[in-house]
């Protein structure tokens, strides 16, 4: 597994993608806590909490910069509905509130404190131009600085404009052979378009298998296998840190 210290061997450098850590969504108490929704006595993300940690670490040792993101919710945001929720339509109660003018509801879409980025993170507005998306591909390389991807929707691609501008930068950059590493919540939601979008773009796409978790809303077993068959590398922290070592 040479890919894994391309940086030392020559191999694909990598791209650490850390996907929605957020209160709201890792915390039992939070507004929108990721859990099977059809299972009641699901412990939920609080289980992938400390291999998040763990990969989060790894990749501030060995990846050339790490994309956060984040969704960044106002009340006219097409996923969000207060009265009549309904997953299987993809809507959703009010969660991760970065908009909102109440610091209590921003207060859920900060990320988790023991792996959030310090105040110097670069921040990728979910309204962000092709030139701000550029800059702050090429300045978090060159300055090692991390960045926080703001998103109105699950997608990164649809919920913030210059995700693929910044893609296209990053691939400029570090090479077009990059690999993206993923992690984060949830799975079959927010994971899987980021995921799935890398993959429909062409690009080499890790995912951190026990550094992820879901909503029930797909059989995981589907969701691996899928993105196997398509040329993406399931893992597990282990298989990092074995390689890293």
């Amino acid at each position: 597994m040479t890919w894994l210290t391309g940086r030392q061997s020559g191999t694909p450098q990598l791209l650490g993608w850390v996907v929605d850590v957020q209160r709201d969504f890792m915390d039992p108490d939070g507004r929108l806590y990721v859990h099977d929704l059809t299972d009641p006595t699901d412990p939920g993300a609080r289980m992938a909490r400390g291999a998040i940690v763990r990969a989060v670490t790894w990749m501030r040792a060995r990846c050339a910069t790490i994309v956060f993101t984040g969704d960044w919710h106002a009340y006219g945001d097409r996923e969000i509905d207060s009265v009549a929720p309904d997953p299987l339509k993809g809507t959703y109660p009010p969660h991760c509130m970065g908009m909102s003018p109440g610091p209590r509801e921003r207060e859920g879409a900060s990320l988790l404190p023991e792996i959030a980025p310090n105040e110097s993170a670069l921040v990728l507005s979910r309204h962000a131009t092709e030139v701000e998306a550029r800059a702050v591909a090429r300045d978090a390389v060159r300055s090692a600085r991390p960045v926080f991807l703001q998103k109105s929707e699950f997608s990164c691609f649809s919920g913030n404009s210059g995700t693929d501008t910044l893609l296209a930068e990053l691939a400029a950059v570090l090479g077009e052979s990059f690999e993206v590493l993923v992690c984060g919540v949830a799975t079959d939601v927010c994971v899987r378009h980021a995921v799935e979008g890398m993959l429909d773009r062409g690009l080499a796409v890790s995912v951190i298998r026990d550094a992820t978790w879901g909503l029930g809303l797909l059989p995981s077993s589907e969701t691996w296998d899928r993105w196997r068959s398509r040329g993406a590398r399931v893992l597990r922290m282990g298989d990092l840190e074995r390689a890293g070592s």
